[in-house]
């Protein structure tokens, strides 16, 4: 429908005032939307005197990098870029490691590739003899690099130009063994760009859900001894989340560097544009997952969280015999007690589960109260629910139990909603800097929309779970005194 077509609707139904009230929105979306674009900017561009004071800084230990970029009919345009991306890094201590698997028709990838390499020694480039897939390639350039830290970089993808002084700068601070950044997509200029990916802080329970972590990864090299295969060619499509499963487990210290240092290209070959005919991708991805639950000795079937393809659900396997004590809070009177436990029954599938109410005393705090009940259960697992919780499924203790059984996990806490179906809490996190503030997570946003991130839409590890509705083991309060 034209412009002028859909303006003579708006003016029969809604008549002049509606006419006007449309373009006064419209100009204030196109006014927003200009307002983010100038803002985003300053979430990736450096000013010149920032680019000055960082080529200046001295490292104590001037560890190389080694970027690996493994190439196949890599667009012109794009292999330029990415060139140009490293030349201008402003750590300079880096080599660019790539192995080129491009056929007859894309011989240019190769002369450019040399010509760049006379240029600039740090440039290392090797003509495979056949395109063995990404993984194999991407072992290629793992064989050929040199430096004691590794970075992956796609090769339709551009680094930014602090990418490695940042990698460098944390590593210093830190000790940091495997690190992450944030990063961005985009299509045609960096300059526009505004498609930002703020990522959180290492989680276990986030990766095994998807590759959040993505780009740009940077490891010690240490972390590959031991490994038969670098990348491994059956889990072609979804190889990085594989290699990133594997390392996180071995790595030592996992940092997240919280600045936009990568810039992930959109276009229409792009495996993220094209999920529909390219399913090997996430049966790869599944697989990756399932070998770590083996690795790590736990049991649970991994699947698609539908229709969310690359998001991944763990069906953990639990003990059965598990008592689940259901201490009832915040009650404020004996009928509505009455009516949650009504409630309560007609949401519960788990069998040992046991129904207990806190009874505040009038001397005693809420903590108190709760501390004193939890002694008495002979129950091994606890779920704290305020009075006003109402489940909305039968599976919601066996949902938590099977997480709240793990030794690496304290506490389990649900998505609350309030009654117009906007989030009330989906975890807590600590918000910086200073002051620090408790911040509980997507609240008041529509439960009907993915959340930032899709992050409504997965499991995830936070800092903290609301008293509301979680999960405890019984014997793990007791460990923290």
């Amino acid at each position: 429908m034209s412009k002028i077509r859909k303006g003579m609707k708006i003016f029969i139904h809604q008549g002049p005032a509606g006419v006007v009230h449309k373009l006064k929105n419209h100009h204030e979306s196109k006014v927003k939307e200009e307002k983010y674009k100038a803002r985003a900017k300053g979430f990736h561009l450096i000013s010149d005197e920032e680019r000055i004071r960082q080529k200046k800084v001295h490292f104590q230990d001037k560890i190389k990098f080694s970027v690996i970029t493994p190439l196949y009919n890599t667009p012109e345009e794009y292999l330029l870029e990415l060139l140009h991306s490293l030349v201008k890094q402003t750590y300079v201590n880096w080599e660019l490691c790539l192995a080129d698997g491009s056929d007859l028709q894309h011989g240019y990838v190769g002369e450019i590739c040399r010509e760049w390499a006379k240029k600039d020694s740090r440039i290392i480039y090797k003509r495979l003899q056949e395109n063995r897939g990404i993984s194999e390639n991407t072992n290629v350039c793992i064989e050929l690099a040199s430096g004691e830290y590794l970075g992956l970089l796609d090769h339709d993808d551009i680094l930014h130009e602090s990418a490695l002084f940042e990698m460098l700068t944390a590593i210093q601070k830190t000790g940091a063994d495997f690190l992450y950044s944030d990063e961005v997509k985009f299509s045609g200029s960096i300059e526009a760009a505004a498609d930002f990916n703020f990522k959180p802080g290492f989680g276990k329970d986030e990766l095994r859900s998807h590759n959040y972590i993505c780009h740009f990864t940077v490891f010690k090299r240490e972390l590959l001894e031991g490994e038969e295969t670098f990348y491994r060619p059956a889990f072609d499509g979804s190889q990085d989340h594989d290699m990133v499963l594997r390392l996180t487990e071995k790595a030592k210290c996992i940092r997240h560097v919280p600045k936009v240092l990568y810039y992930w290209r959109v276009h229409p070959n792009s495996v993220s544009m094209n999920l529909d005919s390219k399913r090997y991708a996430v049966d790869a991805a599944i697989r990756a997952v399932s070998e770590q639950l083996v690795r790590s000795g736990e049991k649970g079937k991994v699947k698609s969280n539908l229709p969310y393809q690359t998001i991944y659900r763990i069906q953990y396997d639990f003990d059965s015999k598990n008592k689940v004590a259901v201490l009832v809070h915040d009650i404020e009177s004996e009928e509505e007690y009455s009516e949650t436990v009504k409630v309560l029954k007609e949401h519960i599938s788990y069998k040992n589960t046991f129904i207990i109410p806190v009874w505040k005393d009038t001397y005693e705090t809420d903590g108190q109260a709760l501390n004193r009940v939890i002694a008495k259960t002979k129950c091994n697992f606890f779920v704290l629910l305020d009075s006003h919780c109402v489940p909305k499924n039968k599976g919601w203790i066996e949902e938590m139990l099977m997480f709240a059984q793990r030794r690496d996990v304290f506490a389990v806490g649900a998505k609350v909603l309030y009654k117009d179906n906007t989030v009330c809490c989906a975890g807590i996190a600590l918000s910086e800097p200073e002051p620090l503030k408790i911040r509980f997570l997507c609240e008041h946003g529509n439960n009907e929309e993915q959340g930032y991130e899709a992050m409504l839409r997965y499991v995830r590890n936070t800092t903290a779970v609301w008293k509301g509705c979680c999960m405890i083991e019984k014997s793990k309060l007791s460990e923290t005194g």
